[in-house]
């Protein structure tokens, strides 16, 4: 599940924008490519949830204002990297504060807003958090 949609791109950067950047090299800039923006959103979305996912439940549902801020900022960039066109430096810092910002969500220096907090406690998931090798107890 992708935290942005084309809607949500388009809202922020312009039908004009997604069209130049989803143009293959062998097309002419016209119709926005959906299956590239689709394919951005949901790498984006994966790479945030690897940020979020040891503190909160992933995906986050509903995601937060933020959360789709950020998709749509590292869709972007992502988009500009693979499309003819080379990324902005706009781009480039709106990428850079979107993972800085995820950074901080993970090091707890910053939290999602009505996001469903991981369950660390040493009844769950003791497959996440047991060290590899043998011990009296395993014997793998």
């Amino acid at each position: 599940m992708a935290y942005a949609t084309l809607a949500d791109l388009i809202e922020r950067y312009g039908l004009d924008e997604l069209q130049t950047l989803t143009a293959s090299r062998d097309e002419l800039i016209g119709e926005v490519n959906e299956a590239r923006v689709g394919r951005a959103l949901d790498e984006a979305s994966s790479l945030i949830d690897s940020y979020l996912i040891r503190r909160y439940v992933v995906p986050v549902i509903p995601p937060t204002p933020a959360l789709v801020h950020a998709c749509c900022k590292l869709a972007r960039y992502d988009l500009a990297v693979s499309s003819t066109t080379v990324p902005t430096d706009q781009m480039r810092a709106d990428r850079k504060d979107a993972q800085g910002w995820l950074n901080d969500i993970g090091a707890g220096k910053a939290t999602l807003e009505k996001a469903v907090t991981s369950d660390t406690s040493n009844q769950w998931s003791r497959f996440q958090a047991r060290r590899p090798g043998l011990s009296s107890s395993r014997c793998f």
